[in-house]
């Protein structure tokens, strides 16, 4: 490890705290360059608070990239035995909840104390306040506050200061305008892990939670979803929702459709099934121990009939196309505040395998800043911790070579 030289980290994320642990421990003298008052805040948004740390079926296919064979391939820099060894080697022990795997703790909090406890034993330096507005050809940062400095003597520097959501202060932009003075261009950027907002007034049902097959239908094709859907006044929400967020590049045109009758094998078998059984009751009696009751108001109202009619009286084709492609047409989202996720950033066409830059040498882009995103469920922290290993391991090759 001898004549292992200076690494500079900007930002203080998940990414970037990895990378800093795995360069300390091979023997580089490293510092953290965070914007904020401390490292690891948005750590504690994960998981609804609990950390969901990866996933027992990691692939390309539950992420989106423009080149998903290059995604493949930066995958494939962390193993899941690495991951596992690396989370134990902080003595994170972790269990797995429906596929994700999380601390067995349940607390985001203790990931971030686990990692600040091995950066202070790794004697990495940590700068707080440390806004990046440029990089010199030598590898030397400048900073919004000039009395922050960084080495001009750096080995690398590593950029991993995350993307617009979740974001703390007024500036939006993190990393991106540092890159754009690098030469790198930004695909388009939009929030996602968050709620649609509807046309439709969902006063009625706001509160409501309930099983539902939705269906997100854009210009670039239909995706779907199944899961607990929440209706708010204005808005849906919810897991399914979320990973339909991430497709919603453009917000016009877009509809969402849901089937509330998606707990049913057979749902027109049983509809009709019900509709003999219950011939002589009243619409909003008829859907007793199926729906919601404010839920089962709101459908047979939105179908054009009333909750006193009675059901063989009634126009049941319509209710039940109502019960199974009831469309809300979506007009907002959450900002970036609200979300989990940006999707969108920098393409990997204009990074390496092992990410780092190809517009600059011996800078390596890492995480949100990049344009890829997972769906719910430890892919993105994953992805975090794969940047961290795909940046140490062509770092630390290199270094070894130079010792040689």
């Amino acid at each position: 490890m001898s004549g292992r030289g200076k690494i500079s980290v900007i930002g203080g994320g998940m990414s970037g705290i990895c990378a800093a642990i795995l360069l300390a421990r091979a023997g580089y003298k490293v510092t953290i360059y965070e914007r904020q008052d401390r490292i690891g805040k948005k750590i504690l948004l994960t998981g609804n608070g609990r950390c969901n740390l990866s996933n027992e079926d990691i692939n390309s296919s539950f992420y989106q990239s423009p080149d998903n064979e290059k995604l493949k391939r930066v995958l494939d820099n962390m193993s899941i035995s690495e991951r596992d060894v690396f989370y134990k080697s902080l003595g994170i022990s972790t269990c797995n909840i429906r596929g994700g795997i999380y601390p067995v703790s349940r607390q985001a909090s203790s990931v971030i104390d686990a990692l600040r406890f091995t950066l202070r034993e790794l004697n990495v330096n940590i700068v707080t306040g440390a806004k990046a507005i440029s990089i010199r050809k030598d590898l030397s940062i400048v900073f919004e506050d000039r009395n922050i400095t960084a080495p001009a003597d750096a080995e690398a520097v590593i950029i991993a200061c995350g993307g617009k959501a979740g974001v703390y202060s007024e500036d939006k932009e993190n990393g991106f305008k540092l890159l754009e003075g690098m030469g790198h261009s930004l695909n388009l950027t939009y929030p996602a892990l968050t709620h649609l907002k509807c046309e439709e007034d969902l006063k009625a049902v706001a509160g409501v939670r309930c099983d539902a097959a939705l269906s997100l239908k854009t210009d670039e094709g239909t995706f779907r979803e199944t899961g607990e859907l929440q209706l708010n006044k204005d808005s849906v929400s919810g897991i399914p929702v979320f990973q339909l967020s991430r497709y919603c590049r453009e917000l016009s045109g877009i509809s969402l459709e849901a089937d509330f009758l998606c707990f049913l094998s057979d749902p027109r078998g049983a509809y009709d099934t019900r509709i003999q059984m219950y011939a002589g009751r009243q619409l909003e009696e008829f859907f007793a121990g199926w729906l919601n009751k404010k839920l089962a108001q709101y459908l047979i109202k939105r179908s054009g009939l009333r909750p006193s009619d009675i059901v063989r009286e009634c126009d049941m084709k319509k209710l039940y196309r109502t019960l199974t492609h009831c469309s809300f047409k979506i007009n907002g989202r959450g900002n970036y505040r609200e979300a989990q996720l940006m999707c969108g950033g920098v393409p990997l066409s204009e990074v390496s395998d092992s990410l780092e830059s190809l517009r600059m040498k011996r800078v390596y882009l890492l995480g949100e800043l990049l344009d890829v995103n997972g769906a719910c469920g430890g892919y993105n922290l994953h992805f975090a911790l794969c940047s961290a290993f795909a940046a140490y391991k062509a770092i630390n090759t290199k270094g070894a070579a130079a010792d040689v």
